[in-house]
């Protein structure tokens, strides 16, 4: 059985999970090849040849007949000083045959086009930076990239997720899902929470599939179906640094998070970052230390690595072997430092190919394979046509952590705004680090029995809240979810424990009705404006006691700039417990607890409630206050530094420009 395979020199030229797939780092040399007879001939012979320029070749896929491949290319003649030299380099995908014959390009625009997988239907699922902005904890530029999908012969790209970090890694499961791994680090550590998601081949019905409460492995990428087997093939590796790790298989029926669900193929290589003994910088451990002795070099990483598993069976799998360990950022990893094996769960492998030059990597059998089913998602054509969608929430109190016994009013609408600017906290949005920027699209309400039914806008990153009487959050999304134009979702609860169902009784007292259009959040409150949104309470409730000749208690409350933010805002800020990544107040990892954040977490808010001062809040100043401080006490509603000054001087915004 002939096997393709890529021939690349790896990790570009900073180690890490974002930059290893950008062609302005990619360093040049490679290709697509073929072993014609493996394990009887070191022979390959090249499918690109002089086809294309001196270039860096990543990813490859086969055509559900075996005749052809789509692979991505960039052309790169000269190796970057930095990420910022070459802007102009990006991955675009290529199709090719098998015989080496009618070359094309599939995508030929200014963004990386990556990781391509054929779907059942014949579209191409892949990774793509078109969707805009970047990340936000670290120097950039990091574009991010997440899920897009494009017709057969390459026409229609556009994205079809909308979350606001990276994705990864795209592949069909045997029921026609799609696979994927997620950065999912909405107000949480940016390290961890690298793991598996699920989505439909149109993009519809994005659900969580394995680790988002998970700290060890920091991530699992690279994830594979299994012939005839429900269990996932996969690389448990690290964040800093390029994928690479330990082979592991994921059995999502033994559960949701921890080890539980993991059987590790290669216990060799323990899982990078998370079972070296690396301190994470706030005095703890990313995870378990190994019994093994470190030194600086090694205590991040193991002393040898896997990386690119395709599984033949659940015991045998082609995958990618290197007796050198993986380095972390900022360094470049040696450009041969993987040579391809055939490899089994007795720890046992088998050289097939090493080329003493290059890494080979993303082995495949060339063959022909029967297709998962086509499968797609409950779409309102009429809705779609509206840009928005439905939601149904069965019982937003079948929760997990179970909720406090406080009745559930409405559901808060907030919207997780990706980051136009491409370092990190290069502006600020508030006091938290590296955070998201937010704007309330306003609340919905949830019946007596729990349910909730509503519209909501399609093609945007939301996170919900869960609203007391008072509209306080007791219960709050640090993630993300979104509708494709007409989708219906539905789900049991608010955080459900993942492997539930819904519960037999009543119909929903939601569905008696038509879903719930939304109700628009206080002025201030889309776009975020804390200057609209509190300081008007401020002036008319707090400034006659607290201003700078009558500083009751030391704190003053009144509207003038004071370093990024104002006045007010630095004395109140640290009075709202929010989230943030390192945040040295704690931050509820991994799992959000209820009250933990937000209006209900603050002894501020417990005291004006409690009439502060003698004074007796109306319900539009309470509302405006608890809507501040659960949309994670942040300062402004956009990253433009233009727009900033000018909502900092109290003067009203557009809003965002990428949506």
């Amino acid at each position: 059985m002939p096997v393709v395979f890529v021939k690349q020199a790896p990790g570009g030229i900073f180690s890490h999970q974002l930059t290893q797939y950008y062609g302005s780092c990619a360093r040049p040399g490679g290709g697509i090849f073929v072993l014609d007879a493996p394990g009887e001939s070191l022979d390959c012979r090249s499918l690109t040849g002089a086809s294309l320029p001196e270039g860096s070749f990543q990813h490859l896929d086969v055509s559900p007949d075996g005749q052809r491949m789509v692979f991505a290319y960039c052309r790169v003649e000269t190796v970057p000083k930095d990420r910022e030299q070459h802007p102009e380099r990006v991955f675009q995908l290529y199709e090719i045959r098998a015989d080496g014959t009618h070359l094309r390009g599939l995508t030929r625009d200014t963004y990386d086009d990556f990781a391509p997988r054929y779907l059942p239907d014949g579209r191409l699922i892949y990774i793509s930076s078109r969707r805009g902005g970047f990340h936000r904890c670290g120097r950039g530029p990091c574009p991010v990239y997440t899920l897009a999908l494009m017709e057969a012969d390459g026409s229609n790209p556009r994205a079809i997720s909308y979350h606001e970090t990276n994705e990864w890694d795209p592949a069909v499961l045997n029921d026609g899902r799609v696979v994927y791994t997620r950065w999912d680090y909405v107000d949480r550590n940016a390290v961890f929470y690298q793991q598996l998601w699920t989505v439909r081949q149109d993009g519809t019905d994005v659900r969580m599939l394995y680790g988002n409460n998970t700290q060890n492995p920091v991530g699992v990428w690279e994830a594979r179906a299994i012939p005839g087997s429900s269990r996932i093939m996969a690389t448990a590796g690290a964040h800093h640094a390029m994928t690479a790790g330990s082979i592991i298989l994921v059995d999502p029926d033994r559960g949701v998070d921890g080890m539980e669900p993991i059987t590790r193929l290669t216990p060799d290589a323990p899982f990078p970052e998370s079972e070296t003994g690396v301190s994470n910088g706030q005095g703890g451990q990313w995870g378990p230390s190994a019994s093994r002795i470190v030194t600086p070099e090694t205590e991040r990483w193991p002393g040898h690595c896997y990386r690119s598993p395709y599984p033949l069976s659940e015991k045998y799998f082609l995958v990618s072997y290197s007796y050198e360990p993986l380095i972390g950022e900022p360094s470049p990893n040696a450009a041969n430092m993987f040579g391809l094996y055939l490899a089994d769960c007795f720890g046992n492998r088998e050289l097939l190919y090493r080329d003493p030059a290059l890494s080979s990597l993303w082995a495949m059998p060339l063959r022909s394979a029967k297709m998962p089913p086509i499968l797609k998602g409950v779409v309102d054509s009429e809705n779609a046509g509206k840009n928005e969608g439905t939601f149904f929430l069965q019982n937003v109190c079948e929760a997990w952590p179970r909720l406090p016994k406080v009745e559930v009013k409405r559901l808060r609408l907030v919207q997780v705004l990706p980051k136009t600017t491409p370092h990190a906290n290069d502006p600020q949005v508030g006091i938290a680090n590296a955070s998201p920027g937010k704007q309330v699209l306003g609340t919905v309400p949830v019946e007596a029995d729990g349910s909730a039914y509503f519209r909501a806008p399609a093609g945007i990153p939301i996170a919900f809240q869960a609203l007391d009487a008072q509209g306080r959050a007791i219960q709050i999304m640090r993630s993300i979810t979104y509708l494709q134009p007409g989708e219906q979702v539905a789900c049991v609860g608010c955080h459900e424990p993942r492997a539930s169902t819904p519960a037999p009784g009543p119909r929903a007292l939601a569905l008696a009705r038509e879903p719930s259009p939304i109700t628009p959040g206080p002025d201030g409150s889309k776009p975020l404006s804390y200057p609209l949104l509190v300081q008007p309470v401020l002036d008319q409730r707090c400034v006659a006691c607290h201003n700078a000749g009558r500083a009751e208690g030391g704190v003053i409350l009144t509207g003038e700039p004071q370093g990024r933010f104002t006045v007010s805002y630095n004395a109140l800020v640290p009075r709202v417990p929010y989230a943030a990544w390192a945040n040295p107040n704690g931050n509820c990892e991994p799992m959000t607890q209820p009250d933990y954040f937000g209006a209900r977490g603050s002894k501020l808010m417990t005291d004006l409630l409690k009439g502060h001062a003698k004074v007796a809040l109306t319900a539009d100043e309470i509302e405006r206050l608890v809507t501040w401080m659960d949309a994670n006490a942040l300062f402004y509603g956009t990253f433009d530094p233009v727009d900033q000054e000018r909502q900092r001087r109290g003067e009203r915004i557009a809003g965002p420009k990428l949506e």
